[in-house]
C-alpha cells in the first residue's frame, strides 16, 4: 500500500511540473504565396550552395586585397615587388594591374611632392665632379664626341648639373678621346628630387650588344636567351658598361632578334633600336624607317619597346597620353624610367632616373642632344646601369650610374632572366678614324 501511495504522489508531482503540450505542427508542403499549389521541394544541400558561393567570393576578394596590399607595400622592394606584380597580372590581367600601378604611383608621387614642399627637402647631386672633360680637341688629334654643357631646367642648378664628366668612368683606349661621359639633369621643376643620370657613348670606338634574358622576352614563346655577357667580352678590359633592356613580352609583345634568333616577332611602328653587321646604330620606327624591316639582312640585332619618344628631334605629342602612347596606362605615372637616344653625331645616350613620366624622360633626352629616342624599361626594380673598369691588379670593379639604382652589376655576368644591353671597346681602333670634326648622320626616314 505504501509503495502504491508513493507512486501515485510521484505521478502527481510530474504532472504538476509538466510543460503544456506544443501546438500541432503543420507538416503539409509549403505553398507559394502567389499560388494555391505547394512550393517545390528544395533539398538542404542546395540551400547551402548560395552560402558557399558567397564565402568563395569573400575569400577571393580577401585574397585580392591581400595581394594588392603586398604589391603596394613592396613596389620599391626590388624582386619582391616585381614578383607580386607578376602574380597580380596573372590574377586580374595586365590592364587592371597597370591601372592599379598607376593609381598607386599617383598616390606615392602626391605624397612625395607634399613632403618635399613641407620639409623643403634638400636635394644633393648623385656625384661630385672634380674634373669635366674639355670639349675642344687640338688639330691633328682625334676629335672628341660633342660634350657641350647642357642648359639645366632649373634656374639654380646643382653643382655639376648638365656638365659632362669622365670621372670614375672606364678610361679611353690609348691615344683616343673618352669612350663614355656622364652627367645629370632635373627635368621637372615641380619635382626637384627627380634626377636623371645620363651616359653618352662614342660609338666610333664601341660595340653595342643585345642579350635576351633566360625568361624575357622569349620565354613565353619557348625561346630562352643566354642572359649573360659573352665570356670572350669579359677578358682583358673590353667590357665598358651594361644596362637594362625593355618590357617583358606580355607587356606589349614587343619584338627582339639577335643573330637570326627571334625572341619576339617585330611589331609594325614600334620604336626599335638596332645594330648592323658593321656596328652602326639605328633607331626609328619599325617599317617606317626603310632600314628597320625583316627584309634587311644587314641587321645583326634589334629590340623594340613602345612608341618613339623623340622622332627627328620632336618629342612625341602622345607621350603625355595615359592610354594611347605605346599602349601603356602608365605613361603619366611618375616612377623610375630609362631610355635610349641617338644624337645627330652618332653617339648613343642612356638616360635613367626617378620621378619621371614618359614626357619628362623624352624632354631630358632631347636636352642631351638626342634626335631619335625610345623608352626602355620602367619601375625601380628594372631600371639599372653599371660601368666596369679593371684595377691595376686586373680585378673587375663595378660602379652604379646612380647610387639609388637596384642591383649589383653582377647579374649581367652571372645570368639574368631579363634582356639587357652592354658595350665593349673596339681593339684596335678602326682605321681612318682620325678626323678633325664629327660628321652628322642621318636618322633615317
Amino acid at each position: 500500500m505504501n509503495h502504491q501511495r508513493h507512486a501515485h504522489k510521484l505521478l502527481q508531482w510530474r504532472g504538476w511540473f509538466k510543460r503544456p503540450p506544443l501546438p500541432p505542427v503543420d507538416v503539409s508542403l509549403p505553398r507559394d504565396e502567389h499560388s494555391s499549389q505547394p512550393a517545390p521541394y528544395v533539398p538542404l544541400s542546395k540551400l547551402r550552395k548560395p552560402r558557399r558561393k558567397k564565402l568563395r567570393y569573400v575569400l577571393i576578394l580577401l585574397s585580392l586585397v591581400t595581394i594588392l596590399g603586398l604589391f603596394l607595400g613592396s613596389q620599391s622592394n626590388g624582386p619582391v615587388g616585381a614578383q607580386i606584380a607578376d602574380l597580380l597580372r596573372t590574377v586580374v590581367g595586365p590592364t587592371r594591374t597597370a591601372q592599379i600601378e598607376s593609381w598607386f604611383l599617383g598616390l606615392s608621387d602626391a605624397e612625395q611632392r607634399l613632403q618635399a614642399q613641407i620639409s623643403g627637402q634638400h636635394v644633393t647631386a648623385p656625384w661630385t665632379i672634380s674634373q669635366a672633360h674639355p670639349v675642344a680637341s687640338s688639330a691633328g688629334r682625334v676629335a672628341s664626341m660633342p660634350l657641350e654643357p647642357i642648359r639645366p631646367f632649373f634656374p639654380s642648378p646643382l653643382p655639376g648639373e648638365g656638365v659632362w664628366s669622365t670621372d670614375g668612368l672606364p678610361p679611353p683606349t690609348a691615344g683616343l678621346p673618352p669612350l663614355v661621359a656622364k652627367t645629370f639633369l632635373r627635368p621637372d621643376r615641380t619635382r626637384p628630387y627627380g634626377i636623371v643620370t645620363l651616359l653618352q657613348f662614342d660609338m666610333r670606338f664601341l660595340t653595342l650588344h643585345m642579350v635576351a634574358g633566360t625568361t624575357q622576352p622569349g620565354g613565353p614563346r619557348g625561346v630562352p636567351g643566354p642572359g649573360v655577357v659573352a665570356a670572350s667580352d669579359l677578358k682583358s678590359n673590353l667590357l665598358v658598361a651594361a644596362f637594362n633592356g625593355g618590357f617583358k613580352y606580355l607587356d606589349g609583345k614587343y619584338g627582339m632578334g639577335v643573330h637570326g634568333t627571334i625572341y619576339g616577332p617585330p611589331q609594325p611602328g614600334a620604336a626599335t633600336i638596332a645594330v648592323t653587321n658593321e656596328g652602326q646604330i639605328l633607331l626609328g620606327a619599325w617599317g617606317k624607317d626603310p632600314r628597320l624591316t625583316s627584309g634587311n639582312a644587314d641587321l645583326a640585332a634589334w629590340r623594340q619597346n613602345g612608341g618613339l619618344l623623340i622622332d627627328h628631334g620632336t618629342v612625341n605629342s602622345l607621350t603625355d597620353d595615359g592610354a594611347n602612347w605605346g599602349g601603356s596606362i602608365l605613361n603619366r605615372a611618375y616612377t623610375w624610367r630609362s631610355g635610349l637616344g641617338l644624337t645627330a653625331s652618332g653617339s648613343l645616350i642612356y638616360a635613367a632616373g626617378n620621378a619621371l613620366s614618359a614626357l619628362t624622360l623624352g624632354e631630358t633626352l632631347k636636352a642631351a642632344g638626342a634626335i631619335m629616342a625610345m623608352q626602355t624599361d620602367i619601375h625601380p626594380s628594372s631600371v639599372r646601369a653599371f660601368v666596369y673598369t679593371r684595377t691595376a691588379s686586373g680585378s673587375l670593379h663595378i660602379t652604379k650610374l646612380d647610387p639609388g639604382m637596384q642591383g649589383s652589376g653582377m647579374e649581367y655576368l652571372d645570368g639574368t632572366g631579363r634582356d639587357f644591353f652592354y658595350l665593349t671597346r673596339l681593339v684596335p681602333a678602326p682605321a681612318g678614324i682620325h678626323q678633325a670634326a664629327w660628321v652628322p648622320i642621318s636618322p633615317g626616314v
